[in-house]
Parts: structure tokens; sequence; C-alpha cells
């Protein structure tokens, strides 16, 4: 059973309406438009088994939130907007506002040296003499690893124990390999890092400083790290890729990075607060957080303090960012359009249906088509093909076609044999050394000899390298 449910995200609280605002003739809520597709999503995910997913969707004209399938916890009930899911780490857009909160209270400043904030016996690290800023760890460009390591290129700690005394034994032996700031890499260990600072300034824990500073003034009541019995009540099992049931984890220094809880209807707050809905003083804050830092990182394209944009395609009057968190047990999604002013919640306790490629989807008002969510939507240079090669012959043949692609609508389809390309045989060659053959910029041609077994026809076709939507519909 899909629920849906309507709420106005103005102001501090979500009111429940009976009756739906109405709008001046032509104009559509984001909801609306996308309402059928979302149910039709949830219907075919959530019918069956013990996991749900809660999605929520926001305008100026306030938020729905769609949600199917169960709490998975033991009892019968079902998600809904107030189901508590893990957000991993989405927890890390809450982290970056807290400095920049405590930046506007006077208690510290962005360019502050990370080692003013820890004891005099931890050695931070350097590179050619530059420090580690606290807006490095805030922006994700401090060139801390991703994990903390034992040693450079050594095995992963578990982060689930680890302690700041760990941390600080890390940071006292680990050398940088690049300039803080230089470029974004995304790290666990550094938004663990400010983490740790923020509470030895103002002698507050981490969760403390989160539900005193944003949550409380946004009246976001069912976020935080420890739950109340009532709660507890409402907070979703987590389910790995077999549907077994995943331990809720338990985060020591590294909560920061990704310990918080929360609900579609209290991100959804948050999402509102981001956009300029409503008052709140922390507005003019995440605005500071929502500023394009880096542009080319290979892996997060755009990325901000510490929102990205992971280099999806970005339709033209729109700015997409969002920040994606995932563990054995969870994923969710936190995302919005700068420009169209929208944001999209999606939370789910299982790891099959992947939050972020509805998120983007949404987002890029794509169709929600499987191969959307799985693949997002990117704008790429090419001629629209994926290859792959047969187990049995060893034959390069085309496994995909996107649609919007100078293959696509020249009519190549999947099954097709690879011959020849630009007249080199592809004998003997994988399908990686075949798309190496097909690489170039955008107007180069490509002649490719293809052989259509049902027909036992060989075709020379020409094509041209284009940029293309990696999109269906």
């Amino acid at each position: 059973m899909i629920h849906r449910t309507w709420y106005r995200t103005f102001g501090a609280a979500l009111l429940l309406l009976s009756t739906l605002p109405s709008l001046a003739a032509g104009e559509a809520r984001f909801a609306d438009k996308h309402a059928e597709a979302i149910e039709t999503l949830l219907r075919e995910n959530f019918s069956a088994g013990d996991a749900g997913t809660a999605i929520g969707v926001l305008d100026e004209h306030g938020s729905w939130v769609f949600s199917a399938g169960k709490l998975g916890n033991g009892t019968d009930g079902k998600v809904d907007g107030d189901s508590i899911f893990e957000i991993c780490s989405v927890s890390k857009v809450f982290t970056s506002l807290l400095l920049v909160d405590a930046v506007r209270r006077g208690e510290m400043q962005l360019e502050d040296p990370v080692a003013k904030y820890l004891p005099a016996s931890v050695r931070m690290p350097t590179h050619k003499g530059k420090s580690i800023q606290l807006l490095h760890l805030a922006a994700q460009d401090s060139s801390l690893p991703f994990n903390p390591v034992d040693s450079p290129g050594g095995n992963r700690v578990d982060v689930d124990a680890f302690t700041a005394d760990d941390l600080y034994r890390f940071l006292s032996g680990y050398e940088l390999t690049v300039d803080p700031g230089a470029a974004f890499q995304y790290s666990n260990t550094g938004m663990a890092l400010l983490g740790n600072v923020l509470e030895r300034r103002t002698g507050m824990d981490y969760e403390s400083l989160v539900v005193d500073r944003i949550c409380r003034p946004l009246e976001m009541h069912s976020t935080r790290i420890t739950l109340t019995p009532e709660q507890a009540t409402r907070f979703t099992q987590g389910h790995g890729p077999d549907g077994r049931r995943v331990p809720h984890m338990e985060l020591h220094v590294m909560a920061s990075a990704g310990a918080l809880l929360s609900t579609a209807n209290d991100l959804l707050k948050f999402l509102s607060a981001n956009l300029g809905f409503g008052q709140s003083h922390l507005t003019p804050l995440m605005s500071e957080t929502l500023v394009v830092r880096h542009r080319d990182s290979p892996r997060f394209g755009k990325t901000a303090m510490p929102w990205f944009d992971e280099g999806v395609y970005n339709p033209p009057g729109t700015e997409i960012l969002a920040h994606g968190g995932g563990n054995p047990g969870y994923r969710a999604f936190l995302g919005l359009d700068k420009i169209k002013r929208r944001g999209v919640v999606v939370l789910t306790n299982q790891t099959s249906l992947n939050p972020m490629g509805v998120g983007w989807t949404l987002l890029q008002e794509m169709p929600l088509t499987s191969e959307n969510v799985t693949n997002w939507v990117r704008e790429v240079v090419g001629i629209g093909i994926a290859l792959g090669a047969d187990d049995t012959t060893g034959e390069v043949h085309i496994t995909s076609v996107f649609p919007k692609s100078p293959a696509g609508q020249a009519g190549l389809a999947a099954g097709l044999v690879i011959k020849s390309i630009d007249g080199v045989s592809v004998a003997g060659k994988d399908s990686r050394e075949c798309a190496e053959l097909m690489g170039g910029p955008a107007g180069q041609s490509i002649r490719l000899e293809v052989f259509d077994r049902v027909r036992a026809e060989t075709t020379i076709i020409e094509l041209t390298r284009a940029r293309y939507l990696t999109a269906s519909s």
C-alpha cells in the first residue's frame, strides 16, 4: 500500500492539511508531476518484504511524502514520513553547518588552523608548510583520506569502534600528499575531525550541538543519535542485500561523519530552510554551505560544503546539489535545486534500490525508469553504446544503446556484433580495447562494421561522436 501525505513546509513546523492548497491556473506542484511515477516505483519495489522507503518532495507550495513498505523492526509498523532511518553520510551537511554557525557565534573562524583546537600532543599533518584549516574539513578538501588508516596505503580501521585517541594517533603519523584546499577529496576522516574540534571548542557533544543549534530552531524533533522510547518504536531496521537484518551502527568519534538518525518530515524542514521558505536564522548560513568551491572532481563533480552533484546532468535553468549516504543496512539522499527551489528526500532501510538515483532523477525531472535510476542521467561525449563479450565465442557485441545518442538515433540495437572499428578488426580484442578504439572528441566520425546474427547481414555504419544524455524515457 502506498501512502501519500501533503504537508505545508513554510514556517517551522509541518502541518497536515485536510485539503490541498489551490494553485493559480496552469501552475503545477513539483509533487503532482511525479506522484504517479513515484507511487509506481514504490509499489514495484516495496509491495513485499520487510523493508520500506519514504520519498519526500518539496517546492514553494509545500511538500508531499510518499511511502511504502515496513519498518522491519519486528512489528507490523508501516513506513511513513515520521519513520526514523539512519541517514549515514547525510550527517555531514549538518556538521558543516555547525561550523558556519560556530563562526556566526564568534566561537571559531573558517581560516583557523585545525591544530589550534587539538591537544598539543597531536601533530597535524601539513604539506609544503600549508596547514589544514577548519574550512578545509567542512569543504572536504583537506587532503585527508576517505577513512583513517593505520598508515598511508594501509588497511582501513574499524570506524564503528574508532575513538578520539585513535584519530589523534592517526593524524600524528599521517603525511599529506597534496596541499589542503587544492582539490575535493571525500573524507570521513576530515568530517570526524571537524566534529571533534567542534566538541572541544564548545564543550558540547556532537548530538547536543545538532539538536540545540539546528533541530530545535527548525522543530526537527526526530533528528538525533539517541532515541527516546517513543522514537524507538518508529525506528526502522536496516537490511542488507540478502534481506537479512543488519545491526545498527554505534559510531564514536566518527559520529559527525555519519551517525545521525532522521525522518523524511524532518529533512523536508531542513531543505525548506535551505531553500529560504519561511523564516530561519539558519538560512543565510545554509547559503554559505551551498557555495560551489570545486568543479572538477572526477567522482563528485561540482562540490560545495560538503554538497556535490556527482557530475550528473543539470538541465538548463537548474543548479542541483545533494548529499547521499549509505551503510550496510540503509541508504539516504538529500538534494535540492537552488534555482528552481525544489527539494527531494529519499530514505530507505535496504540496500538494493539506491536513493541517489531516485533523488537525482526526480530533481532532473527525468522519467523514473530503472535505467535512469540505476545509471543516473549524465551528459557525455560518445556514440552511445555499451559493449560486452560473448562468453563462448569471445565476440564483442552491443549490450545496450542510449536512445538519445548517435547510435540510438541511427537505429543500432543490443545484440549486434562489432566486427571492425574504423577498419581495424576487433578479433582478439576485449570490450575495453574496443571502447578505447571508439574514443575521441565530439565531432569525430567513427565507422563501425556490425553483424546482425538474426538476419545474417553485415552493415557498415558511420556515426559522429556527440554530446548526448544517458537518459531513457
